[in-house]
């Protein structure tokens, strides 16, 4: 082996040891903000240049690997052309729109943040050696996370670890996350060490449905498996997402179906057995918690004020979300600007400048509505293909897709597929895992 090959290696080694850290502080809140604007009603998370430990993982796993590549001089593979091409369109569009923006410098960063996400799901497909290669450090983040968030349900406050960028969290203070009950009580909806709960739950129920496709042979593996599902599907319960909620859902019975439809008998009992696993966890943790479940789910006789103003503050969103695309049918606000433009339109509006929670409309806002269409091009490929080439339903094609339906139902209730440092990265890194289980499938005994 040459200096140059033996360097390649190393180099390539480094990148996938840096892509695993990313995986197990995929939801981690802890930042840096590097260029903060004058204190404003919008958000310094979405104004500001802001870093998370996530992004400065990803650019590592990035560079690594570029170099790598490099030296040994290996072919990437850039995925389904049905797939690649809206990515291309967007990662375009977030370049030739930066002159037009509302604050072209916000926008720059906005895409060098797209086109990053954009080759982390390409390091995805052409490194990753399938689901049973990330289980440790998923099976990891998964249980990190959980146990921190179902201490906090326990406790209803934070469980000490600040160093690891948990917040001070106390459900008598407004700005706090928490359910309101019928009597008025404040639950609080756990952060675990996440931004904020609408994220930890949107990466529970997507890393949830991939670990079940990570096949090993282990009895003990499995068995470590199914308890980091069952403390997940706990976890998922005490964040209090709907949208997360619906989400994993949806997962579940897609990689079902997909299983049983395709004659996989094995792997779809274990789906099966795995699933019923989760859905009893959640079902016996919900119980104690179901006054909050109502409220949440809007099953309470009386909505409470806090629900009301929750879902008023989406609805108003969307309608100012649409009032910049009606502005700027063509080249949006800019990459990232969707906040700033918002506050421009209506600058007394009584909600906070946050991206409308769909996420379609949000890449309407800043890229035009050709940004709207690529994104649902690039959310409706997957299924385009597999309905095209009905591949052979492996287990982690199958769970593949199941954190796809996830993440799609996820984007139509929330902004964070699209926006921050974690959600973004949870989008880009469920549409490689998907591109790489394709792939496999196409290669798979039985074709």
């Amino acid at each position: 082996m040459t200096d140059r090959a033996r360097l390649a290696r190393w180099l390539a080694l480094a990148a996938r040891l840096a892509f695993a850290l990313l995986v197990v502080v995929l939801p981690f809140r802890a930042r840096a903000d590097i260029l903060p604007h004058p204190a404003s009603s919008v958000p310094a998370v979405l104004s500001d240049l802001v870093i998370y430990a996530v992004d400065v993982l990803g650019l590592a796993t990035l560079a690594l690997w570029l170099l790598a590549r490099a030296l040994d001089r290996r072919r990437i593979d850039p995925g389904p052309r049905l797939l690649r091409l809206p990515v291309l369109v967007l990662v375009g569009l977030a370049w030739v729109t930066i002159p037009f923006g509302i604050e072209p410098a916000l926008s720059v960063v906005g895409a060098i943040r797209l086109t990053l996400g954009a080759t982390l799901a390409l390091y995805v497909l052409n490194e990753v050696e399938g689901l049973g290669s990330v289980a440790v450090p998923l099976g990891l983040m998964l249980g990190l996370q959980a146990a921190v968030a179902i201490g906090q349900a326990a406790t209803g406050g934070p469980v000490g670890l600040p160093w690891l960028g948990e917040l001070d969290l106390d459900p008598a203070v407004a700005g706090t996350s928490v359910v309101t009950t019928a009597d008025g009580t404040r639950i609080l909806r756990a952060y675990g060490l996440s931004t904020h709960p609408n994220v930890l739950g949107g990466i529970l129920a997507c890393g949830l449905v991939l670990l079940m496709g990570a096949v090993t042979a282990s009895r003990g593996a499995r068995l470590a498996q199914a308890g980091v599902v069952a403390l997940a599907a706990a976890a998922l319960l005490a964040t209090f997402p709907r949208g997360a909620w619906l989400g994993g859902l949806a997962g579940l019975a897609v990689g079902l179906a997909m299983l049983v439809l395709g004659g996989a008998r094995i792997p779809a009992r274990r789906w099966l057995v795995t699933a019923g696993l989760a859905l009893a966890v959640f079902a016996v943790a919900g119980w104690p918690a179901r006054d909050a479940l109502t409220a949440r789910t809007g099953l309470a006789p009386v909505v409470s004020a806090t629900e009301q103003r929750s879902i008023d503050e989406r609805l108003e969103q969307i309608r100012l979300g649409w009032r910049v695309v009606q502005e700027r049918p063509l080249t949006g606000a800019g990459a990232s600007a969707l906040p700033i433009a918002m506050r421009a339109l209506e600058p007394d509006f009584p909600y906070s400048f946050y991206a409308p929670h769909l996420v379609v409309l949000a890449v309407a806002g800043e890229l035009g509505i050709a940004g709207g269409l690529a994104y649902a091009w690039l959310l409706a490929a997957p299924w385009l293909l597999l309905a095209r080439h009905r591949p052979r339903p492996t287990a982690e094609l199958a769970a593949t897709s199941a954190a796809l339906a996830a993440l799609t139902v996820v984007s139509l209730f929330d902004d964070y597929p699209w926006v921050g440092g974690p959600g973004r990265t949870l989008g880009w890194l469920v549409i490689g895992l998907w591109a790489m289980a394709w792939r496999r499938s196409l290669r798979s005994p039985g074709r």
